[in-house]
Formats: C-alpha cells, structure tokens, sequence
C-alpha cells in the first residue's frame, strides 16, 4: 500500500533562527528560513508563481485579505494570520477533515489523526476553510 505525503500545514516555529515548521502526513520538518522565503520555494517547486496565484485568487473570490493559495487540486493553502504577526499559520484546506470549537480558539483537524490547535476564533477558520474550498471550484 503507498502512502500518500500530503502537506497538512506551515507554522512558523519559536526559537533563536528564523524556522518554518513544515507537516506533512507522513512527516514533518523544520526549513531554515522566514514563512515568506518557505512559501516562496513551496510555489517554485511546484512550478508556479506565488504573486500570479495571489493575483487570480483576489480576481476570482473578491477578497482582499487572508487569500487562500491554489497549487493543485490537493493543497490550497490560507493564512490564519497576517503576515506581520510573530506567529504565522497556513494551513492546506483540502486535508482538513474536521473543525472543532474550544473556548479560547480552533482545533483543526487532518488525516491520520493529526491535529494543530489554534488561538484562532473557529468562525474565522471555517470561512477562510470554506473560501479555500470555493477556490477549488475556480479554474486556476
């Protein structure tokens, strides 16, 4: 049986360096570089151009802020933050499998029993979760 390696999601680590935690399904590893340069070198091993993909985003879902990211049918990735927080999320919306509400934030879940809990309000998830899905639906 093959096991699929999807990217679940991108989070900038805490530490003294500049470091991206990077999970897959399967795996996870830390890129020693800002989440800008990650994302960057993500879209360029897909072979594609991340200002071209944030430019068809805003034309095709009408928004501004906190755009979702098509790189293929199986990884849209939206920001759960904005790019000057300390902190920052994205996360690929076509491997969520559930959300679940806490008092203080979101758990997000994905396949293989994965999980990331976040100080993120669980409405705000869902329809960035949601928009990502309908990006789906665009031809990009």
């Amino acid at each position: 049986m093959k096991m699929n390696k999807k990217l679940l999601y991108f989070k900038t680590y805490i530490s003294t360096q500049m470091l991206t935690l990077c999970h897959f399904s399967t795996h996870y590893f830390l890129y020693p570089a800002t989440m800008n340069k990650t994302l960057h070198y993500y879209f360029e091993t897909q072979q594609l151009s991340i200002t071209l993909q944030t430019k068809k985003a805003k034309q095709a879902l009408n928004i501004r802020k906190f755009l979702p990211l098509y790189i293929n049918k199986e990884t849209i990735l939206f920001p759960l933050n904005t790019k000057r927080s300390a902190i920052q999320y994205y996360i690929n919306a076509m491997a969520i499998t559930g959300l679940k509400s806490l008092q203080h934030g979101t758990v997000i879940y994905f396949e293989n029993n994965t999980y990331i809990e976040v100080t993120i309000p669980y409405t705000f998830v869902y329809k960035k979760w949601q928009e990502s899905i309908s990006l789906s639906h665009h031809s990009l």
